[in-house]
């Protein structure tokens, strides 16, 4: 074979594998990472921070688009979550959680389509296990790529305590009581793991 035959299946095959070149998968991990929940009482509305997150996860994209996620998975361990009420609300939040038994909180993706084009749509789709007991849930967030090439993605997702075994915390022999549903605010940016 001439030098010109070996050049030109050289060319196509770089022509071939340039655009999956441009879209290789990246492993991310969590850089900064904002949760908190909220919710009612019988007494007052309340907040916890989430001040422990660890999260990673495959992410592909092409140049400034987000094309695909997957193998996302953030934990955080129950003792993390802090109450601008103080500690009384922090151990009752860790005994409705049983945070003995159950230290860690655990999100795993199954599945995510992406729309949109700048400002993505995810619908994501995955595991939630926390209390003992593990249920699917829906998640919608909204994402875009930084210009570092990092990833940042925002949402709120809507729970039911008692759909994981919960107990909603009580006080004051029962007089003040938590609400069942609470809210998870989510801002966690992505960076590529080097």
């Amino acid at each position: 074979m001439n030098s010109k035959a070996v050049l030109l299946i050289i060319l196509l095959t770089g022509l071939i594998l340039f655009p999956y070149i441009l879209q290789a998968q990246t492993t991310y991990k969590g850089k900064q990472n904002k949760m908190s929940v909220t919710g009612s009482s019988t007494l007052h509305e309340w907040e916890s921070e989430v001040t422990q997150v660890e999260s990673s996860g495959t992410l592909t994209l092409d140049g400034s688009q987000l094309i695909a996620i997957k193998d996302v998975v953030v934990k955080m361990p129950v003792t993390g979550i802090k109450s601008t009420k103080g500690k009384t609300m922090d151990n009752k939040t860790y005994e409705a959680f049983n945070s003995d038994k159950n230290p860690t909180i655990q999100y795993k993706l199954t599945q995510a389509k992406i729309s949109g084009s700048g400002d993505f749509t995810i619908t994501a789709t995955g595991n939630l296990s926390m209390a003992g007991a593990t249920r699917p849930i829906e998640i919608i967030a909204k994402a875009k790529v930084l210009g570092n090439g990092d990833v940042q993605i925002a949402g709120s997702q809507k729970l039911n305590m008692r759909d994981f075994n919960m107990t909603p915390p009580t006080a004051m022999m029962g007089t003040i009581k938590v609400g069942e549903e609470v809210t998870i605010k989510f801002d966690i940016t992505l960076t590529p793991n080097k």
